[in-house]
């Protein structure tokens, strides 16, 4: 793990957190998954932490701290859905949540601080990767009764901290910055995704560009049906394979044909570790798509 931790904690977590993150297809985008604690018997050999998903297609519009607060609501207990199970304390109630930056401050009342131990460590990254999913939020701050628990390690989490399996086999969230096209031409758009097991980073901005812009006002950066075969990065380099479908669908402007070429390069820069985009069709190296030049796709180019 990142942060820092006791060795006899480190331990604990990888005896009590086994294979990691409950794993499955990509679910809707308009679900939110409410993280909760497995049940016991689910735990041996298994994970500790299992999700249940709401419908969050009338929230997705509302302002983040909207999102925040009823997504901190569901945990606190009035999640009813099949298989939820509490993290906090009964009794607990949230005394105030404020977004700061990309990070929400989350103040919980006393009841909050008879967690300890591994107790705690469920309890705080339930609360901390339910709230990432919201878009815009990135890092959350958990306090007690206004203040920070001096027998945590740290008071502030993010969802890539939470390693609850091997390097080889891990589910986690990747902060990126994907871009599509909007009235001036590219916009950023800050993102968390979620990247499951077998699943470069590459690939999750690629699907998450196929899935398009949450933000209102940006259009598609791909082309409806755009195809991508494959996805791999070694040494830095990303090697995107296309479908040769693609250049039927590719737009007819030259301008347009640039923004997309920019759009997918710097979506993926914004992973670290890939300094160079090498596109392939049907696995044979291209110069060319379209009317663009691709021959040298590097980061800072």
């Amino acid at each position: 793990m990142k942060r820092v931790l006791p060795t006899i904690f480190c331990v604990l977590l990888a005896v009590l957190l086994g294979v990691g993150l409950v794993r499955g297809r990509r679910e809707n985008p308009d679900a939110l998954r409410i993280y909760c604690p497995a049940a016991t018997s689910e735990t041996r050999g298994g994970d500790a932490l299992t999700t249940v998903r709401v419908d969050w297609s009338e929230m997705r519009p509302m302002e983040i701290e909207t999102q925040v607060e009823k997504a901190l609501h569901l945990l606190l207990g009035e999640c009813d859905a099949p298989g939820f199970r509490r993290a906090i304390p009964a009794g607990t109630k949230l005394l105030s949540s404020r977004l700061v930056g990309s990070t929400v401050q989350v103040d919980f009342s006393t009841p909050y601080r008879q967690l300890s131990g591994m107790d705690l460590t469920i309890a705080d990254y339930c609360v901390a990767l339910t709230l990432v999913q919201i878009p815009g939020v990135y890092t959350v701050r958990i306090t007690v009764d206004g203040e920070d628990l001096a027998y945590r390690d740290s008071n502030v989490f993010r969802g890539e901290d939470v390693l609850f399996t091997s390097e080889e086999d891990v589910v986690r969230n990747l902060p990126a910055t994907l871009y599509f096209p909007g009235a001036e031409g590219l916009v950023a758009e800050e993102r968390m995704l979620t990247v499951y097991e077998g699943e470069s980073s590459a690939g999750a901005v690629m699907e998450a560009l196929q899935i398009g812009p949450k933000t209102e006002g940006l259009r598609p950066l791909l082309p409806e049906g755009f195809q991508l075969l494959t996805v791999k990065v070694e040494d830095g380099v990303c090697h995107l394979n296309l479908s040769s479908e693609v250049k039927k669908l590719l737009p007819s402007d030259e301008e347009e044909q640039r923004l997309l070429v920019q759009g997918i390069t710097d979506s993926l820069y914004s992973v670290k570790g890939i300094r160079q985009v090498q596109i392939l069709m049907d696995g044979e190296l291209q110069h060319s798509l379209g009317m663009i030049d691709v021959s040298d796709l590097k980061r800072g180019r």
